[in-house]
C-alpha cells in the first residue's frame, strides 16, 4: 500500500534495476525467494503444502519438504532436485542495514477506505481489497527490532514525508522479500512478517489494521489492553517488521550449505530465466540474445552484460566512477577519449568477452588502450579503458563496446 497513490495498478511491473523482482516467485497466495539450487524461503506462518509449486515467472519448482528456521517466522522450502533453480538471490550479511533504502515485494491488498479521527484528520488508509498483484515499493530501514523471544527483525515506518514509492504492507505481503543495496548487489535482508496494529479510532470505534502514517487521535492495542496514543506535534508513526535474514545465516549455511554465502554463478541461460517465462525462453523473438522484447533498443544479451533488466524499457547511461549497470559511458580526459562500464567477472560464469574498440574513420577499430578495473563484487567489475591515441593527434575519434557470448 502506497502513501502517493491507491492506483492498484502501480508498481506492477519490474522496478527496472534489478532490486529483487526477478527473485520473487509466487508460492500459492503468497511469494517466496529462492536462496539455493534447491531451496526457497518465506515466512512459515502462511503455511502451505508439500507439493505446492515455486511459481518463478511461470516455471514451476515442486517442494518436497520444508524446515523452519527455530525462533523465527522462517520457513525454509526444499524443491525437487532435478529440477534446481537456475540462480538464486544473494542474502544480505547484516551489514549496514539500519538507514538503508529498501524494495519490498508483496502480493497484499489494495488501499482501502481513509482513516480518519474524529475530528475529520487523515491518518492513513485501511486495508482494501486482496487481488493477488505482485508489487513493489520502498523504504527506510529504521531499526533491527528484537522481541521478547530475541527473535530479530528489521523494522520500517511508514512516513507521510517519506521516500519515493513509500509502501507499507497488508495482508497477503506475506512471505515477500525485503532488498537491500550492499557491495553493489541488492541482496535479500528479510521476508515480511507483521504490522502494528490493530487500531480504532477515538472514542473506542471499530478495530480496524491499515496502513497509518500517525496514530495521532487513534487507540492502539497492545496485546492486553486499548492505550489512547498520545498527542505528538510530529507523526506517530505505524510500522512493519520483516524476518532478519542475517541473524539466521548461521542457521542457513548448517542446514541448507555454503551456497547461501555466495553468489551463484549466472549464465545467460540461467539469468534468462529470472525475467521470462518458458513460453517465451522458447520463443526467439523475445529471449534470444539479439532479441529486444521491450523495444529500448538494446538487445538482451547486453543487458545480461551491462547489468540491465531486458523487461525495463530503459537507455539510462552508468554514472561515472560509482555505476552499478547502464550504457557505457564516454568521455574525454586529459585529450584522451575514454569508456567507462561495468563487466562481469570471469568467476561469475558468464561466459561473455567484453572488448572495447577505438577509430577514427567507424571503419577501422582496434582494440587499443589503458585498462583500469575497480572490483564491485565478485560478480561485478568497473572498468575503464582510457585510448592510446590523443585527441590532439587525431581530433576525431570513436569509440564502442562489442560484446561476445561464448559458444
Amino acid at each position: 500500500m502506497f502513501y502517493a497513490t491507491g492506483d492498484p495498478t502501480y508498481n506492477s511491473s519490474t522496478p527496472g534495476d534489478n532490486s529483487g523482482w526477478q527473485y520473487e516467485g509466487k508460492f500459492h497466495s503468497f511469494l517466496g525467494v529462492p536462496i539455493a539450487p534447491h531451496y526457497f524461503i518465506t515466512a512459515s506462518h502462511i503455511g502451505g503444502a508439500i507439493g505446492t509449486p515455486l511459481d518463478l515467472h511461470g516455471d514451476l519448482y515442486i517442494t518436497i519438504g520444508f524446515q523452519d528456521i527455530p525462533n523465527t517466522d522462517l520457513r525454509v522450502w526444499e524443491v525437487q532436485h532435478s529440477k534446481p533453480f537456475p540462480t538464486y538471490a544473494p542474502l544480505s550479511n547484516g551489514a549496514a542495514e539500519i538507514g538503508a533504502l529498501a524494495t519490498v515485494f508483496g502480493r497484499g491488498t489494495q488501499r482501502g477506505t481513509e482513516v480518519l479521527t474524529a475530528t475529520n484528520q487523515l491518518r492513513g488508509w485501511m486495508w482494501g481489497s486482496g487481488d493477488g498483484v505482485k508489487r513493489w515499493g520502498r523504504n527506510t530501514v529504521s531499526t533491527i527490532f528484537v522481541d521478547t523471544l530475541g527473535d530479530e527483525y528489521l523494522r520500517c515506518h511508514f512516513d507521510e514525508i517519506g521516500v519515493s514509492n513509500e509502501c507499507h504492507l497488508s495482508v497477503g505481503d506475506s512471505g515477500g522479500g525485503m532488498f537491500l543495496l550492499q557491495d553493489g548487489l541488492w541482496r535479500l535482508a528479510g521476508i515480511h512478517y507483521s504490522v502494528d496494529g490493530p487500531f480504532r479510532i477515538i472514542p473506542s470505534g471499530p478495530s480496524f489494521i491499515g496502513a497509518v502514517f500517525d496514530r495521532d487521535g487513534l487507540e492502539a492495542f497492545n496485546g492486553t489492553n486499548w492505550t489512547t496514543v498520545p498527542a505528538d506535534p510530529f507523526d506517530v508513526k505505524s510500522s512493519f517488521y520483516s524476518s532478519r535474514i542475517a541473524a539466521s545465516l548461521p542457521w542457513l549455511t548448517l542446514h541448507v550449505g555454503p551456497e547461501v554465502n555466495t553468489l551463484a554463478t549466472e549464465s545467460f541461460s540461467a539469468w534468462r530465466k529470472l525475467y521470462f517465462s518458458p513460453a517465451q525462453i522458447a520463443d526467439p523473438n523475445t529471449s534470444d540474445p539479439l532479441a529486444d522484447p521491450e523495444a529500448d533498443g538494446i538487445g538482451n544479451l547486453i543487458e545480461f552484460a551491462l547489468h540491465l533488466d531486458p523487461i525495463f524499457n530503459e537507455r539510462a547511461v552508468m554514472p561515472a566512477g560509482t555505476g552499478l549497470r547502464g550504457l557505457p559511458l564516454s568521455s574525454i580526459e586529459s585529450d584522451r577519449l575514454t569508456i567507462e562500464f561495468v563487466r562481469r567477472t570471469v568467476a561469475s560464469g558468464a561466459g561473455l568477452t567484453y572488448v572495447p574498440e577505438f577509430s577514427s574513420d567507424l571503419i577501422n577499430w582496434t582494440a587499443v588502450g589503458t585498462e583500469t578495473s575497480t572490483s564491485i563484487n565478485p560478480r561485478w567489475d568497473r572498468v575503464k579503458i582510457t585510448d592510446s591515441a590523443t585527441t590532439l593527434t587525431e581530433p576525431i575519434r570513436f569509440v564502442r563496446l562489442r560484446v561476445a557470448l561464448t559458444p
